[in-house]
Parts: C-alpha cells; sequence; structure tokens
C-alpha cells in the first residue's frame, strides 16, 4: 500500500457486520479505501477476488477501477511474490464481476430469463433504437383507439384534455414521457394505479387533507414564517428614528400578527389559510422623517418586498377547497384514460420487442427486479445468486433509483454484506431518474459506525480531502454552509460534511479563491438599449473575453501549480478548464474569445450534429436520391461546395423554367445545353439506380465515393471533425438497419424523428491541437479534477422548463396535469399541478446546488469564480437586502441564477467593498466563520465589448518596397484606380415599400432586404409575449393587430359595433390573433369605417383583393439618381386592399397614426411615396390604370383622398 490512511479511511477499511453506508466528500480518496478494502478482505480473510461483485454506472469507470486493483495487487505480489493466493488473485481478477448495474442484470438474465420465458439470445436495443421502435408501436396503439373512439369515454376526454383541441403530438409525449419517468419505479403498473386512486378522492373532504394541498400548505407556511421573521426585524429598525417608527410600526405590527395569524391558520387546512388572506398593510403614517436614514429605507424595502410577495402568494389561493377537489374530479377520467392508455403501450411495446427478441435498458432492470424480488421480499433464486457474493460494493451510490435499490438489497443477504459509497451532494443526474432521497434516507437514518450495534448498519463521513489546497476547500465550505440546508438543497452542510485539507501544498502567491463580478451594464442609455438588443449573445461572448484575458495573464504571469511531485511549475494551458452549465450554446464565443487571445482550446462533443454543414448536405442529397421533386433539398444540394451552383445560376434556371418545381428546371436548363445542370442530372440518376435494392449504408459510402463528400469536407477547416460526423452518419445507417427496419425513407423519417426530439449526436471528439485549454460542462467534470477552474456562466437563468411540460410527473407526488375548459378550450393548472410544479422546482434547485459543489471542487490550486452583471450596481442593489451568511432559504428561491446565490453570502465578506461600492450599498457585517480571506473584483466591462487589440499588430512596422518592371505612370495609374461601379455597389438589390413610408406588415417582404445605412440587426423588435401580457402593445403592435383584423375578418358580418366584436372574437379563437392583439383592436373604429361611403363601396365590391403582395423589377434610378443606366432594383410591397372598377383601379392603404388636423394632411403626404409605389405595381400587373388612391385613418374615422 503505498500511502497511509486516515482514521475515517481505516475505519471503512476495517469495519464489518452490517450495510455500511460511506459518504465521500469530494477528492477524499473514495476509490482507493473501496479497492484497499476489497484487497484486504482476499488477504485477511483468504477471500477470491471473484466473490465480490462491484457496481458502477459507467463502463469507463468500471475499467478504470478494475485497473486500479489489478496495479495494487500487482504491488502486493511484488512484496510478497512468494504468496500463492495473490498469485491466484492476479488471474481471477478479470472474472471478477465489475460491472455496470445493466451488465449484472443482463448477466442474471441470460442465465435465469428461462423463468421468465426469455430467449437467453436476446439483443440489447440502443436508445435510439428504442426510442423509433416506442414512437412506431404507440402510433399503432393510438391508431386502434382512434378506430373504436366514441364520443362520451375516458379516451375521448383525454385527447381533448391533454392535446387542447389540436393533433395528438402532445398527447404522444405525453405518454412517451410518463411511460420513461414511470421506469424508476421497480412496480410501474403497481404505481399508476396508485397515482389513479389518488385522484378519486375517496375519503377527502378539503384540499389541505390531499398530499398535494399539504405540500402547498407547507410551503405556504414557511413563507410566511420567513417574512414575519423579515417584518419583526423591520420593526426593530424602526427604533432608528421616533416619528418613523410612529408612521412605520403599526402598519408593520399588522403585518407581522397577519402573517403569524395565516402561519396558523395554514396548519389548520385550506379554507382557514385562505380565510386568513389577504395580509393586511395598513398605509403608514405620513409625519415627516430626517432625510437620509439608511435603517428607515431598509424598513421600507423589506415591506414593500414581503407585500408584493405576499401578494403572489394570495393568487395561490383564490379558489376554495371545494373548487380544488371539483377540478381534481374532473381530470380524473383523463388521468384514467392517460393511465391505461401508458398500460395499453406498455403492453403492446413488451409484445413487439418480444417478437424482435430484443430488450431495453429498463428491462433489463425491471425484468431482474421480477426475478429477484417478490410479494415478500426477496425471491428463491435471490438467495441463491446472493450466495455467490461475499460482499455488494456499489460505487457512486448516490445516483441509484428505486428499482436498482431493489436489485442491490435483494442480493445482499438482508443488508447484512451490502457496502455503499458515494457522496449525494454531488448527485447530479436526477434528469436521469437518479433518486438521491434513497442515499439521504440512509445518511439521515444510519447511526456512525462508532455507536451502531452488531449487524446494524451505520455510517462513515469521509472528508479529508486530497485534492485541493486550503483556500479552495475553505471557498467550498464557506459557501454551502450558507447556502445549503434541508429546506434549500435537501440536506444541511454541517462539519461532518465539510471539507478539510490532507497534505501539505507548497506555497504560492495568491492561491485566494476569485470572484469577478464583470460589469456588462453599458456606459450610457444608447449603449445599453443597444446591448439589450444583442441581449444574451452580447453578454455570453463578454464574459469569455474576460475568461480568455484571465487565463492569458495566468499563462503569461507563469502561475505556479502542482508538478504532482511536491514542487511547483508554471502553469500551461493544459491545467485549465473552464466549466460551464452548458457549454454546446456558449462555445462559439468561448472558441472566438480564446482565439483571440492566440490560446489553444479543446472540447468534448462540442458541434450539434444535425446543424453541422457536411451532415444537411449529406442528408439533402440522401432525400433527392429519394425524391428529386424536393425543392429545398434538391437547393441545398446545388449550392453546396460539392456542386457548386451559385445564387445567381439557380434564378437563372428559375427564370428559364417559371413553372413546375425545380427538379424541372434543372432538366429544363440540361435540356438548353446547361453542363453543369447535365453532369448533376447525369450524377444523381447513377446514385439513384439500384439504391432501393441497397442498404442505407451501402447507399450513404457509395454517395460518399461518387460525390466526394468526405474529400470535399476533410478539405475544410475542421476537417477531422467533419468527416467524423459523416462517419456518424453511416453508423447511424447501420444501427437502422440492425434494428430490422429497411429503406431510405425510413432513415429518414427516423433522423427527422431524433432531430424532433431533440436528440444530441456527437461523433468522437478529434481534439484542436491538444494540450489547450479544456472546455467541458460541469456534468462531464465529475470525477475529474484540474490545477485551475473558471467556473463562468453563473448568470444563466435557472431553467424551469420541465415545469412547463403539458403534463408534470414526480416519483412520489404523481402527475401534475391541467384542467381543460373545453367549451373556452382555457387550460389552468390544478391543485396536483400546482404542488408537483412547486416540489420539482426545490428539487431542480437542489440539483443546481449540488452541481455548484461539483464545479467548486473541480479545483486543485486555483478558482476562479466568474459572475456577469447585465445590470451593473443595480443587480447587487437588489441582492443587497438579503445578502448575509447564512442566506435564508426563502431569499434562495427567489433567485433566478446560480450567480445570484453565490453573491448573496459573498457580500458580507470584507473583500467584498468593491461590490457594495458598485451598488452603493451597505450588507451588515457577519460573525460567521469566512475562513481565508477572498480576491474579489469588480470588473468594468468596456473593454470586453471589442476584441483584444494584438500586441502583434502595435508592434508591426512598416517597410518601404521598391517595385520592378514598373513605371512611374502606370504605378501612379495602378494606384489610383478605381471600381467604375462602386456607386451601384452601396445600391440595394431590393427596396420596398417600407424604406419609403410604411407599416409592420410590409416587413414581411422585407424580411432579408439590407437597409441603406442601417446595420445588420438592428430591426425594430417585436415586444416579448410576456411583457405584451403585462403591459400591453407598442402602438406598433396595435397597429399590426388592426392590420390583421382588415386582413382576415368577414366583410360581411361587420355591418355594426357588435357584429365587429363577433368577428374580433372568432379571430382570437381560431388563432389568427393573440389575446393580446384581441383586446388591442377597438371594434367602434373598424365599424365606422365600414359605415362610410367608402367602406361600403370596399363591401360591394365583386373584385375587392386584400393584403396583396408583389415583386416588380423597376430603374434603380427612380430611386437612386447616382444609379448607373440600365441598373434596377426589386421593389416588395404589401397593398391593404384595392378593388376594380370601370374607371380604374381603387387603392385603400390603412393607417393606424395618431394625428389630426392640420397634421393629418402632413401625415398623408409623408406616405405618397408609399402609394405611389403600389400604384405602379398594381398598374404594371393588372395592366390597368390606377384611378384612385386613399388613405384611411382610424384615428379620425376619415379618409384621405390622395390623387
Amino acid at each position: 500500500m503505498g500511502f497511509q490512511l486516515t482514521k475515517q479511511q481505516q475505519a471503512v477499511v476495517d469495519n464489518r457486520g452490517g450495510t455500511l453506508l460511506v459518504s465521500a466528500a469530494a477528492g477524499s480518496g473514495k476509490t482507493r479505501v473501496l479497492v484497499e478494502r476489497l484487497l484486504d478482505r482476499v488477504e485477511r480473510e483468504g477471500l477470491n477476488v471473484d466473490a465480490f461483485l462491484v457496481i458502477t454506472y459507467t463502463k469507463a469507470a468500471a475499467a478504470e477501477l478494475r485497473s486500479r486493483i489489478v496495479e495494487e495487487l500487482s504491488a502486493r505480489l511484488a512484496a510478497h511474490p512468494e504468496d500463492g493466493h495473490l498469485r491466484r488473485q492476479s488471474t481471477l481478477v478479470y472474472k471478477a464481476q465489475i460491472s455496470t448495474v445493466h451488465a449484472l442484470c443482463a448477466q442474471i438474465l441470460r442465465e435465469q430469463g428461462h423463468l421468465l420465458d426469455l430467449h437467453p439470445d436476446f439483443r440489447l436495443l440502443d436508445e435510439s433504437e428504442a426510442g423509433l421502435l416506442m414512437l412506431d408501436t404507440l402510433t399503432e396503439v393510438l391508431e386502434r383507439r382512434y378506430e373504436t373512439l366514441e364520443e362520451g369515454d375516458d379516451f375521448s376526454f383525454l385527447v381533448d384534455t391533454m392535446s387542447a383541441g389540436r393533433d395528438d403530438s402532445r398527447l404522444v409525449q405525453i405518454v412517451l414521457d410518463i411511460r420513461g419517468r414511470v421506469q424508476s419505479h421497480p412496480r410501474p403498473a403497481a404505481w399508476l394505479e396508485e397515482q389513479e386512486r389518488a385522484f378519486l378522492l375517496d375519503g377527502v373532504a378539503e384540499a389541505g387533507e390531499t398530499v398535494w394541498g399539504r405540500l402547498l400548505l407547507e410551503d405556504a407556511g414557511r413563507q410566511a414564517d420567513y417574512w414575519a421573521g423579515q417584518m419583526a426585524r423591520a420593526l426593530e429598525l424602526c427604533a432608528c428614528d421616533d416619528v418613523f417608527e410612529g408612521n412605520y410600526a403599526p402598519s408593520l405590527s399588522a403585518t407581522l400578527e397577519g402573517l403569524r395569524r395565516f402561519s396558523q391558520a395554514a396548519r389548520q387546512g385550506w379554507d382557514a389559510a385562505r380565510e386568513a388572506l389577504p395580509i393586511p398593510f395598513p398605509t403608514p403614517g405620513r409625519k415627516k422623517v430626517p432625510a437620509g436614514l439608511a435603517d428607515a429605507e431598509r424598513v421600507k424595502d423589506l415591506r414593500n418586498r414581503c407585500k408584493k410577495r405576499m401578494e403572489k402568494l394570495a393568487e395561490g389561493f383564490v379558489d376554495e377547497s371545494a373548487d380544488l377537489l371539483d377540478d381534481l374530479r374532473a381530470v380524473h377520467p383523463a388521468v384514467r384514460a392517460l393511465f391505461a392508455l401508458v398500460r395499453d403501450f406498455e403492453g403492446a411495446y413488451a409484445a413487439e420487442k418480444s417478437r424482435r427478441g430484443v430488450l431495453d435498458f429498463s428491462d433489463l432492470e425491471h425484468l431482474t427486479v421480477e426475478l429477484l424480488v417478490g410479494p415478500e421480499g426477496p425471491t428463491e433464486l435471490a438467495g441463491q445468486l446472493s450466495g455467490r457474493y461475499a460482499e455488494i460494493m456499489v460505487d457512486e451510490y448516490q445516483d441509484t433509483n428505486e428499482v436498482q435499490n431493489a436489485i442491490f438489497s435483494a442480493l445482499s443477504r438482508e443488508g447484512k454484506n451490502l457496502f455503499l459509497v458515494g457522496d449525494v451532494k454531488q448527485s447530479i443526474y436526477r434528469f436521469r431518474l437518479a433518486d438521491p432521497t434513497i442515499f439521504l434516507e440512509k445518511y439521515r437514518t444510519f447511526p456512525s459506525y462508532e455507536h451502531a450495534r452488531e449487524g446494524e448498519s451505520r455510517r462513515i463521513n469521509l472528508s479529508k480531502n486530497f485534492r485541493s489546497r486550503p483556500e479552495v476547500l475553505e471557498g467550498a465550505n464557506f459557501l454551502f454552509r450558507n447556502l445549503m440546508s434541508v429546506e434549500f438543497g435537501e440536506m444541511d452542510y454541517t462539519p461532518e460534511e465539510f471539507l478539510y485539507p490532507g497534505p501539505d501544498f507548497p506555497e504560492i502567491p495568491n492561491p485566494a479563491v476569485e470572484l469577478d463580478a464583470l460589469d456588462l451594464s453599458g456606459e450610457d442609455e444608447e449603449e445599453r438599449l443597444a446591448e439589450e438588443r444583442a441581449a444574451r449573445v452580447s453578454r455570453d461572448l463578454q464574459e469569455a473575453r474576460f475568461a480568455a484575458a484571465r487565463i492569458r495573464a495566468l499563462l503569461d504571469e507563469g502561475f505556479p501549480v502542482g508538478d504532482g511531485k511536491g514542487g511547483v511549475r508554471p502553469a500551461e494551458p493544459s491545467d485549465i478548464v473552464i466549466l460551464l452549465r452548458s457549454p454546446n450554446t456558449v462555445l462559439p464565443h468561448y472558441a472566438r474569445a480564446l482565439a483571440e487571445r492566440g490560446i489553444s482550446w479543446e472540447a468534448d462533443g462540442g458541434g450539434d450534429f444535425f446543424a453541422s454543414t457536411e451532415v444537411n448536405v449529406a442528408l439533402a442529397l440522401l432525400q433527392i436520391v429519394d425524391n428529386p421533386r424536393q425543392d429545398v433539398s434538391l437547393i441545398s444540394a446545388l449550392r453546396s461546395p460539392v456542386y457548386g451552383f451559385t445564387a445567381d445560376q439557380l434564378a437563372l434556371l428559375r427564370a428559364g423554367c417559371p413553372d413546375g418545381d425545380f427538379y424541372q428546371a434543372v432538366c429544363s436548363g440540361a435540356e438548353r445545353g446547361d453542363e453543369p445542370c447535365r453532369a448533376f442530372l447525369e450524377e444523381l440518376e447513377e446514385l439513384r439506380f439500384g439504391a432501393a435494392d441497397q442498404s442505407c449504408y451501402q447507399l450513404l459510402w457509395r454517395l460518399y465515393d461518387r460525390s466526394n463528400l468526405m474529400g470535399v469536407f476533410g478539405s475544410m477547416s475542421n476537417g477531422e471533425e467533419r468527416q467524423a460526423n459523416l462517419l456518424l452518419l453511416t453508423e447511424l445507417a447501420r444501427r437502422f438497419e440492425k434494428a430490422g427496419h429497411r429503406g431510405l425513407y425510413g432513415f429518414l423519417s427516423y433522423l427527422t424523428r431524433l432531430q424532433e426530439k431533440g436528440e444530441r449526436i456527437t461523433a468522437p471528439d478529434p481534439g484542436r491541437e491538444g494540450g489547450g485549454v479544456r472546455i467541458l460542462s460541469i456534468h462531464r467534470s465529475k470525477g475529474l479534477e484540474f490545477p485551475v477552474v473558471l467556473l463562468c456562466g453563473l448568470s444563466r437563468r435557472l431553467n424551469r422548463e420541465d415545469m412547463q411540460r403539458p403534463i408534470l410527473f414526480h416519483p412520489r407526488l404523481g402527475v401534475g396535469p391541467k384542467r381543460l375548459d373545453v367549451g373556452r378550450m382555457v387550460e389552468y393548472p390544478t391543485l396536483a399541478r400546482r404542488a408537483v410544479a412547486r416540489q420539482l422546482e426545490y428539487e431542480m434547485m437542489a440539483e443546481e446546488l449540488r452541481l455548484l459543489y461539483v464545479a467548486v471542487t473541480r479545483a486543485k490550486d486555483k478558482l476562479i469564480l466568474s459572475v456577469a452583471l447585465t445590470g451593473g450596481g443595480r443587480d447587487i442593489a437588489r441582492l443587497a437586502p438579503d445578502a448575509g451568511c447564512p442566506v435564508e432559504p426563502q431569499a434562495l428561491a427567489a433567485c433566478q441564477s446560480v450567480g445570484q446565490w453565490v453573491l448573496l453570502p459573498v457580500l458580507a465578506r470584507p473583500e467584498a467593498a468593491p461590490l457594495r461600492d458598485a451598488g452603493a450599498v451597505e450588507v451588515p457585517p457577519t460573525l460567521a466563520t469566512l475562513g481565508p480571506a477572498w480576491d474579489i473584483r469588480w470588473i468594468p466591462g468596456g473593454a470586453l465589448k471589442r476584441p483584444p487589440v494584438s500586441s502583434q499588430t502595435e508592434e508591426r512596422t512598416v517597410r518601404t518596397v521598391r517595385p520592378t518592371g514598373m513605371g512611374e505612370g502606370e504605378l501612379r495609374e495602378a494606384l489610383t484606380w478605381r471600381y467604375p461601379w462602386a456607386r451601384d455597389v452601396e445600391i440595394p438589390s431590393k427596396l420596398t415599400a417600407t424604406q419609403l413610408k410604411g407599416r409592420e406588415l410590409d416587413r414581411e417582404a422585407a424580411e432579408h432586404t439590407p437597409q441603406a445605412g442601417t446595420r445588420r440587426g438592428e430591426g425594430v423588435l417585436r415586444r416579448p409575449r410576456f411583457a405584451e401580457e403585462e403591459f400591453g402593445l407598442t402602438p406598433a403592435q396595435k397597429g399590426v393587430a388592426l392590420h390583421l383584423v382588415m386582413q382576415y375578418i368577414d366583410f360581411s358580418r361587420a355591418s355594426s359595433e357588435a357584429q365587429v366584436a363577433r368577428e374580433v372574437e372568432r379571430l382570437v379563437r381560431e388563432e389568427y390573433l393573440t389575446p393580446e392583439q384581441g383586446k388591442a383592436v377597438d371594434p367602434a373604429r373598424l365599424a365606422a369605417f365600414f359605415a362610410s361611403p367608402l367602406g361600403r363601396e370596399v363591401c360591394s365590391s365583386a373584385t375587392l383583393r386584400r393584403e396583396f403582395k408583389f415583386s416588380i423589377l423597376v430603374p434603380a434610378r427612380d430611386y437612386w439618381p447616382q444609379a448607373g443606366e440600365g441598373e434596377e432594383v426589386l421593389l416588395q410591397g404589401v397593398v391593404d386592399c384595392f378593388f376594380e372598377t370601370a374607371e380604374g383601379i381603387t387603392v385603400v392603404d390603412f393607417k393606424t397614426d395618431r394625428v389630426a388636423g392640420e397634421a393629418l394632411r402632413q401625415r398623408a403626404e409623408e406616405y405618397r411615396p408609399q402609394l405611389e409605389a403600389y400604384s405602379r405595381a398594381l398598374e404594371e400587373i393588372t395592366g390597368r390604370p390606377v384611378c384612385r388612391r386613399v388613405l384611411w385613418f382610424f384615428s379620425e374615422n376619415r379618409g384621405v383622398e390622395m390623387m
């Protein structure tokens, strides 16, 4: 043994007699101790190494563990070469069961599967293959259900409720989601039955008696208790001034009493809690108070925040208990039908797998449970199999689920030989159905090994860290003792969970934990608005540039890191890692920023497979081999680097054959002698010939060879990566056919389904230059360590997408459906959904907190935390009232990002003065233990908006070059030459009525039109939907809404204000308008138009055209006098409406401008160029003259003639 065990580690090695749970903190050497315990029993007890069952959660981890055991065995055998027992183990170690849980299950099923009529030669489906088979099976099940559909039955109600009146794609998603999540239960069918019974509400008289009501009442009670404490604190602060106390103390006292009353009522039941609301907030007194009282401002802020939070809480208690129970009873038929559908699907899926002789991963676990666990406990077979193993050792136990736990327990001789090791603070795989509460329940109930009786389960904590410097460990301890609790994080971070330093480290300069707060708020209002338009991208790129600059500084200064031999050496790029929650979306920014600093980098599984150019080109070629009459695929293939058609060539082909699909245009071009078209069609014909007789795998390789795809893309930048993606596409084809599927159309459909499901498919990463800075997700970093860690992206908003699913699922609370008012097609949450959403949100935040723990414990020598603040000091000021040590769980629950969690305790540190100064706030000093000082910096973001200035550029000198072979006149002429059509280059190729004087709907025709003097990306942005709901529509959006009504309204049903209102309601109902747009339209304004002579003329016309889009070529000089002779531009626009009369065409354009009097005529003149453009287009297209042009201003209910 090459290392000295600590007291705790030695206890792990020596302890026997019952289930042993080892809570091994990060870097505590759990793998070494596991190996030592196993070999100690081999040596001291004479056991064979293959008498141990060792389970871990990945094949790579299993292989590494086996190699560690082999290495240690070899060392011991070298020390005792005469030991025959050890020599025997060096052979048996390769027979030992060191594997994943799925490999164990597969072995048991191949041996004993005949007891379940399972063929021992079954094949295991991979995840994508299983997903395809499930989708096909569910489609068949639904088709059979639709054939027997009867009005009023449960399934009919389910379709209406879960599909919300649309197609059944959402229902398919729900069934697959429920079926997948329920697999974490040992008996999924029994769980479904239990949950179905819960919605019967047998014996339930009040909402608070349900599991969902209890959870919401407990949560509301915790909120009330927290704010009662805050109001009590506010009352104490009132003593800062007698007058202020007289103003505010009575109001605060009433609020405090109301909060306490509500907290008590919440323990009695739902209706009692409802009666205790709203919480009173009497108006404070108005006597004048001296200015500048800091405590007075704190009191006002606390009261205002409490009021907002309690108003939000009261919204959840609007409904009475009886109404909530009625909602649950109303959705019971849909839930019953849903579970019945899930059971039908499971049965059909199992039958299809049996027919094919295949199993999926969940089958391995559930069929093993069926063999090993009976109604009364472990089966006879479980007893027989358990005799094989002297001990069952489970690594990473925090990531287990109930099914796997049932297997371990059944094989463990009633728990007498179970050795479980893990760290629940590193449980970060809940999305893979891991259940950290299994570990937590044992951790809380098992006594310490020092107090456990013989045969009793016991617990040992490994808390000494051998990875990181004390500064890093104390930094982690500071964060988590102030953030993690049972209420927020599912466990308390007590001295038992602290990280304690192990070995001594050589001294280095500035090893302190560094926190950099980046001020990305912008220097002025104009800059801020520009940043808001750039939004998230700008923030991510600026943070990436800061990270790159910090890394460059560390490398340039030769920051010392451990050399593994007790000394130090200068850091290299490979010593540094950038950890991100989700790198894929921001990887291009970090790649760019590192390249700007000349720093090599590498990332694992970087790009999106389906978004890559090479895969898109290959798929386009496959699609036209299957059917060449697909315009998008055909044009993609022609424009690709393989065939290289230019946009002008394609335009000419279309102009030469304006009718028919684009394949017909290509054929027509070939007939006219176009050589590229002819060559392309010949190659396509060769590829299509015999394609039906080839497998997709063979066809792909034939396509690669014929079109030289591998060569074309291999010669581009990142060529190895591109070729790896093309190879992965052939591997997907091979898997598809191995699963028994055939046909090119089926393969393309399979890929489309993978894309729609959002499957991330990544090829093995060929690496960049090697030895560079690594960019990793926190999940992928688990189990690794790095000398320097930069933890970035902490300002990313917490992901609450799971709470937005059509139906929510929780392993204990069950399902959370919405209720649908079928008559109005309005969905609203049930009591169950609200409770499940709340619990899922808490569990999500607990998992994010554990991810933070994993991230900060990866660092060995230096930890740098980066928090980007788009609000700058304002963000600090908003956090300051809740800052402290420890931070209240309710304050943490209200945060929107992990970065806010980090800042709340940090703001109370003495070193955080730069942050407090930036926010112009004071935070009371904390008496909590702080540990070593942090290096806390406030970083202005101005320099991060631009790429760094290259030092090479600064130092570059100018050299004089003497040209040879050219006379002075020739040289002067060459140097002063100007492109003769330079002015034409500045003229856009397209022009829209919007650029003359237009409206929002004309932008449809101008989506891709570059506008003179406008930088790309500076277009007018639509107000987000949530802002529309809260603040209403902007004037421009109201104009769009009115134009949409005029486009879709039935003119024959618009003769009165009431009829117009009904038409608007219809358009909202049929989703032509959003509800916000419907509210913004004034029916009286529209009715006034239809009642006018012009309106009656419009309604009576038989030739009326609405929203008429046009595109015509016009001389460029008509709009740009400097344009060259013969230059043309494409004029586009959308005419509101026009109609024909005997005299000619009447053009009507609707305006929502709010102008009156003389200003109305002036505004109308501004629109003349637009109307002239409309007239020009209509005359050219129809061949008839425009005799009349009218602008109708809705604000004034009048028209203005413009002829």
